[in-house]
């Protein structure tokens, strides 16, 4: 990765790290129709036109698509932010469709690293009780055990 790039990752990182902050504080004071605003409206900026595109493929696809693991864990969050606030909203299919996504984002994040980096193991640990893990594929199944250990 050239140098221009780790910039541009690091960008997006520290952009997203204040668009949370500022997420969690609409979420804390009720305002969760500013918060689905603001997550939806940092998804299409990120990621532009290709940010409905992403949401129609399965994890594993959408990961190809967006070939690093900083991009796959910023969507990742930001899907697991939106399904948060869809749980808040009543949302309730909604939401969990959205946990089931962002965890099989998360795993793929992870499957493109080296290592597990903190933040996905944290996500996959907060994730993991709101997903019913029968309906993963085998291969998610084992990869989130051997993460975060058995149920």
């Amino acid at each position: 990765m050239s140098i221009t790039q780790k910039d541009l990752m690091v960008r997006m990182i520290q952009q997203l790290a204040d668009v949370f902050g500022r997420v969690v504080g609409l979420k804390r004071s009720g305002r969760l129709d500013e918060a689905v605003e603001l997550v939806q409206s940092t998804a299409t900026n990120l990621f532009g036109p290709l940010w409905e595109t992403l949401s129609r493929l399965d994890a594993s696809s959408a990961a190809m698509l967006l070939g690093s693991r900083e991009k796959v864990s910023a969507c990742a969050m930001l899907t697991q932010h939106r399904a948060e606030l869809d749980d808040l909203r009543g949302d309730v299919w909604k939401a969990q469709a959205g946990y089931r996504r962002a965890l099989e984002l998360h795993l793929e994040a992870a499957r493109l690293g080296a290592d597990v980096d903190i933040p996905t193991r944290s996500a996959l640990k907060a994730l993991r009780p709101r997903v019913d893990e029968s309906k993963l594929s085998k291969s998610y199944q084992m990869q989130l055990e051997r993460i975060v250990g058995p149920r």
